[in-house]
């Protein structure tokens, strides 16, 4: 049985990266400001994950996950530091369960990493990954943190840009016998054909900071369904 892990594990090996970027691109996240008298110039860092394991693969990073569910985004609820690096966290409606204890129809917590520091006018994404997207679906392979009431996204790999599950997948096995080979199929293949990474035990220093905006206001832990239309 797979256990909740601390935030240092997911951050361990990370190495950063200055890049420059532009700033309307990168405006989903909120706040951005670009320029200002009494601001320093806005940057943009890259954090790379050098040691954390491989996700490459589907199989893989599902076997590395403990929550693996088709969502949306609703909304952006708050951001936070934990161990130097920023964290953004995200209402998402859940659609589709693959793996773990969530339930569709419900609400909850998703946890990118990298998110904007207002201060330094800098804004850090993991290397290769994108910000969410408000209204856009994913499939989510996430996290559940030991000392957070929300799920962390596997960096990179951890929400794959999925606008309905129904979608035909050919390569896929037809896992529900309805004659169809679909995206939901890839994902419950992967569930069951499942490979756990090779994963160091990680160290350093717990997390214990709180969210600057804490998501009182969406159910967290392991959400009671609720009524979509609410």
């Amino acid at each position: 049985m797979k256990s909740s892990i601390s935030g240092s594990r997911l951050r361990k090996g990370f190495v950063f990266l200055g890049v420059g970027i532009s700033v309307g691109a990168l405006g989903v996240w909120g706040g951005v400001h670009a320029s200002g008298e009494d601001r320093p110039a806005f940057a943009v860092e890259y954090a790379h994950a050098s040691t954390i394991g491989d996700f490459s693969t589907d199989e893989r990073l599902v076997g590395f996950a403990d929550f693996v569910f088709h969502g949306t985004v609703v909304t952006k609820k708050g951001t936070t530091e934990i161990d130097g690096m920023p964290e953004t966290q995200w209402a998402v409606k859940v659609n589709e369960v693959f793996e773990g204890t969530l339930q569709s129809g419900s609400t909850t917590v998703v946890n990118q990493t990298g998110g904007y520091d207002e201060d330094s006018n800098s804004l850090t994404l993991m290397e290769g990954d994108l910000p969410l997207q408000v209204g856009e679906s994913y499939v989510f392979s996430t996290r559940k943190m030991s000392d957070r009431a929300w799920y962390t996204m596997v960096p990179v790999y951890g929400a794959q840009p999925v606008g309905s599950t129904t979608q035909p997948f050919p390569a896929a096995e037809d896992m529900d016998g309805d004659g169809t080979s679909t995206v939901g199929d890839h994902w419950k293949q992967m569930v069951r054909d499942q490979v756990e990474p090779d994963i160091g035990a990680g160290d350093g220093p717990e997390p214990t900071d709180e969210p600057s905006e804490q998501p009182s206001d969406v159910p967290t832990g392991d959400p009671e369904p609720t009524d979509p239309a609410d």
